[in-house]
């Protein structure tokens, strides 16, 4: 069984500091802040989303610079065909103009005004 000694020496144990005086004066009570609430976009978050924000505009640039570069060549390359088409017609023009200046009529007919003659044993009809 327990001996008073020992229910005496377990219950100071228990409360070593108990007296029955208040001897200190009563603290103020401490302001206690709320922690800050986490939040609800993480920096890494932030960062990827500044990556991809900056990869987007970089590619809108580029896009918008590559449309005026393919609008720019084929403006070019119409001008080129547009080129094209009008020294194709002046040749053509020019063809038909030598083809009417070269009429056989009309060779005949400048020759004998220069008093040239024709000489028929010198021609030769070559066929192709």
């Amino acid at each position: 069984m327990a001996t008073p000694e020992y229910a005496e020496s377990t219950y100071n144990q228990t409360l070593p500091n108990y007296s029955p005086q208040p001897s200190q004066e009563p603290k103020s009570p401490e302001i206690v802040r709320p922690s800050k609430k986490p939040s609800i976009i993480t920096k890494k978050e932030i960062m990827t989303m500044t990556v991809v924000g900056v990869t987007a505009i970089i590619l809108l640039f580029s896009s918008l610079i590559t449309q005026v570069t393919l609008s720019n060549q084929n403006r070019s390359y119409q001008d080129l065909q547009q080129t094209n088409v009008m020294i194709t017609t002046e040749n053509n023009n020019l063809s038909q103009e030598v083809q009417e200046l070269s009429r056989y009529n009309r060779v005949m007919e400048i020759a004998e005004k220069l008093g040239l003659k024709m000489n028929e044993t010198n021609i030769r009809n070559v066929n192709e």
